[in-house]
């Protein structure tokens, strides 16, 4: 799939300051959909330096690079600086293919993935307005009709979007969230827990917080629901997301290889209420 430059151009906007203030999250709105897609894309971009660093690193691809260099110059093994010019050589050539594969698969996932996810959320506002005016057929406010937003017996889909007030309501991050409420009670261990599904932040406000106020906004509203725990999917290309994680107070309880064996697929999970107590007993300890 190509690329399109719309989804990758950044704006550039010098934001090393904001402030918490300025910052508000709110439902996601049928404007924000290429706003999201954007952030996305440019964000799953962002985990390419990693990617490639930890592809690069793998033994895979360690045992590759040795192995080219020897049938290369195993007749001419006692010139060192051809060994030498050799062996980076080689090294270039692999940098260069895997840094192709990986930003083209993570490209390409990520906008498959996205625009499924924004479908599914037109998909819910549609089923939503259908009830509503089922229901409401006299009642003119329609105020709510914007958001895509679904809550009932069974599942919650909650998608929240970070704006950046003092740059005229900019989306600069959002958070997906999805859970059955008949698994809020699951182990630590089930892999159908509720999920925080998306977590982005714009390239230019990343390391500001942006991310962490998304995450605790989902996990105060999961702590009202009394859902008491949650789970993240990442990778061990996404080092930050998986920093951010740890700091938080998630736990692996799974991890299983993805793409040919150069990556791990990481499960995490959070107590809540531990989180809770947590966050309380850190609240004390600054008074005291």
């Amino acid at each position: 799939m190509a690329i399109s430059e719309e989804l990758l151009n950044e704006n550039k906007i010098s934001n090393k300051n904001i402030s918490s203030e300025n910052i508000r999250i709110r439902k996601f709105m049928d404007k924000d959909s290429d706003d999201v897609q954007k952030i996305y894309v440019n964000s799953m971009l962002d985990n390419v330096s990693y990617a490639l660093s930890s592809t690069m690193q793998h033994f895979y691809i360690l045992i590759l690079w040795i192995v080219l260099t020897y049938f290369t110059i195993k007749n001419n093994s006692s010139h060192i600086t051809l060994i030498i010019f050799v062996f980076i050589g080689w090294g270039f050539f692999l940098y260069m293919n895997a840094n192709g594969f990986i930003t083209n698969k993570i490209c390409n996932e990520a906008q498959q993935s996205i625009r499924h996810e924004l479908h599914e959320l037109s998909k819910m506002k549609y089923n939503r307005q259908q009830d509503d005016n089922n229901y409401n057929d006299n009642d003119n406010d329609n105020s709510n009709s914007n958001y895509y937003d679904n809550e009932d017996d069974d599942q919650i889909s909650k998608f929240w979007v970070a704006i950046d007030k003092k740059s005229g309501n900019r989306v600069i991050g959002f958070l997906g969230f999805q859970a059955k409420k008949r698994n809020s009670l699951t182990p630590l261990t089930s892999p159908s827990l509720p999920q925080i599904k998306y977590l982005c932040v714009d390239t230019n406000y990343k390391r500001q917080g942006i991310a962490t106020m998304l995450m605790e906004h989902a996990i105060k509203f999961v702590y009202k629901k009394q859902i008491k725990r949650i789970m993240v999917i990442t990778s061990t290309w996404e080092e930050p997301a998986m920093d951010l994680f740890y700091k938080l107070g998630f736990i692996e309880i799974m991890r299983s290889s993805i793409v040919y064996g150069l990556a791990q697929r990481v499960n995490m999970a959070l107590d809540v209420d531990l989180w809770f107590r947590h966050r309380k007993a850190s609240k004390s300890i600054k008074y005291i």
